[in-house]
């Protein structure tokens, strides 16, 4: 009798058990990032770029800032050029137009006015080199091409895996056709054949938390085998998700160009 008092009691409590949670879903690295491109939110970023022809000393530039994301794309940015300590610049960019402080604008600016502002369509995007990382497209390509990955330190609090690669400009251009290269230039002739040697720093998350690019690139435009330039760029990624509301300076702050001193030479 208390054998069967015993199973019964035990029959009970399986009963009342209950099921256990379903397994979290683990987003790719792509599809995190376009997660994170219609969030509204932002991502802040460093990045410290170096350009050295066969020839010559290297230029380093280093740059900071937030980008804003948004309607899956990045739809407005400010970046801090610190140039070396010396005379920093800064920009709020948008789609239609860029706000801008510099000793450019701050000789020729009126009195009162502390920005200056130009207007023309701005191409905005979260870019590691000449490639953007904000394409979902190029970053599925990228880790197409991975030749191998490992676990490694931390970044942004989160431990990383590192997956690296090598992959030409053609290639990124062929799944991201607004890809230029400086000004307005296309990935066509010798540009398409420029080899990136590329590292990804992925963390647990699966967002993009460094990225390094290093590629040999004609340094002429329009002169495809004159020149070549080295090109290298560092970025680092944080704070993927953080509450951001990119806004233009204060009207009354702003000069147009038409509105800037004449400077004697």
């Amino acid at each position: 009798m208390r054998l069967w008092a015993l199973a019964l009691t035990i029959t009970s409590v399986a009963v009342v058990v209950p099921p256990s949670a379903p397994a979290e879903i683990r987003l790719d690295p792509v599809a995190a990032l376009r997660r994170q491109l219609a969030s509204g939110n932002g991502v802040t970023f460093s990045n410290v770029t170096i350009s050295t022809s066969w020839d010559g000393e290297p230029l380093t530039l280093r740059r900071s800032g937030v980008h804003e994301l948004a309607r899956g794309e990045v739809i407005a940015s400010e970046i801090l050029d610190l140039k070396d300590g010396k005379d920093p610049e800064r920009f709020i960019v948008f789609p239609d137009r860029y706000y801008e402080q510099s000793s450019f604008w701050r000789e020729r600016l009126p009195e009162g006015k502390s920005w200056g502002v130009i207007k023309d369509k701005q191409s905005l995007a979260l870019t590691c080199g000449d490639m953007r990382l904000s394409d979902p497209a190029t970053l599925k390509a990228l880790l197409a091409s991975t030749k191998t990955k490992r676990p490694v330190g931390v970044y942004d609090g989160t431990r990383t895996t590192l997956h690296e690669g090598i992959i030409t400009l053609g290639e990124v251009a062929k799944v991201d056709p607004d890809l230029r290269i400086g000004a307005d230039r296309r990935a066509t002739g010798a540009y398409a054949q420029a080899r990136i040697n590329w590292k990804l720093w992925i963390g647990q998350d699966q967002l993009v938390r460094r990225c390094h690019s290093s590629s040999w690139q004609p340094g002429t435009l329009g002169m495809d085998e004159f020149d070549p330039i080295q090109l290298i760029d560092d970025v680092r990624l944080s704070r993927w998700g953080s509450a951001t509301d990119i806004k233009p300076p204060a009207a009354d702050q702003v000069a147009t160009q038409d509105e800037l001193i004449n400077i004697s030479e």
